[in-house]
């Protein structure tokens, strides 16, 4: 079944127009579990250019941002964190959940994610002044609904922001076809929302106990609803 007609513009039509511009700066926003990590990694990705990955949690450090020393069998080594590794090698870094990184964290990234020409860091050891390379992209993921939500001093670093509001296309392919479209509807349902993993999770059990039985168990009462929607959905489509 079709989630997209033919002259619909989707959020991920969006992503991907808005990276092949070459827009180096960017924030996917909205409910969880539809493939913004995933997409923020992988998608549209430059050959040869890796993607570093950053979660943000209360108890990050910046150790994990810029990096810090570790031991080895020659004591301790500096290790340099992922956005360094990212500035350095001109690849991706993706920044997940940044609305849950604490203050001197958040401080940090805010360093790391600025122009080209105000980014400058020093290397702690070495004292060298480095500076983003040529390909360095910053795609930061938040689940908040709205994107007022997040702080000024992040969103003006950021001025293409896309709100994700539907699983991505590829991901919904690895759903039953009776599913997708019901899949694709939910994902921003407000309250009554059900995300691309919970999905995933229902398509597995199915394998051992079937399909009413996988919705009763990760559904409860909700399961009749899904149960009926994709029976209709299976009649129009027939």
């Amino acid at each position: 079944m079709s989630t997209k007609t033919d002259t619909e513009t989707t959020c991920w039509d969006t992503f991907n127009q808005v990276l092949s511009a070459g827009v180096d700066r960017i924030i996917l926003y909205g409910p969880p579990g539809t493939g913004k990590t995933f997409s923020a990694l992988h998608v549209n990705k430059t050959p040869g250019k890796e993607s570093h990955r950053l979660t943000c949690t209360d108890d990050m450090t910046n150790m994990d941002v810029t990096g810090g020393f570790l031991p080895s069998k020659d004591g301790f080594e500096y290790i340099e964190g992922a956005a360094i590794k990212a500035r350095r090698s001109g690849g991706r870094l993706v920044v997940d959940e940044i609305d849950k990184a604490g203050g001197d964290v958040f401080a940090t990234l805010l360093n790391m994610t600025d122009s080209a020409e105000s980014a400058e860091w020093e290397h702690p050891v070495t004292g060298e002044k480095t500076y983003p390379n040529p390909g360095y992209t910053v795609i930061m993921t938040t689940n908040v609904e709205q994107i007022e939500e997040l702080p000024e001093a992040l969103t003006d670093r950021f001025p293409v922001r896309v709100r994700i509001d539907r699983p991505h296309p590829d991901a919904l392919l690895t759903l039953p076809t009776h599913w997708r479209g019901y899949a694709d509807r939910m994902a921003d349902a407000g309250s009554q929302r059900m995300s691309l993993r919970l999905f995933q999770s229902m398509h597995k059990l199915t394998h051992q106990m079937g399909e009413e039985k996988a919705a009763e168990l990760i559904l409860g009462d909700r399961a009749h609803a899904f149960l009926e929607a994709i029976r209709i959905d299976q009649f129009q489509s027939s």
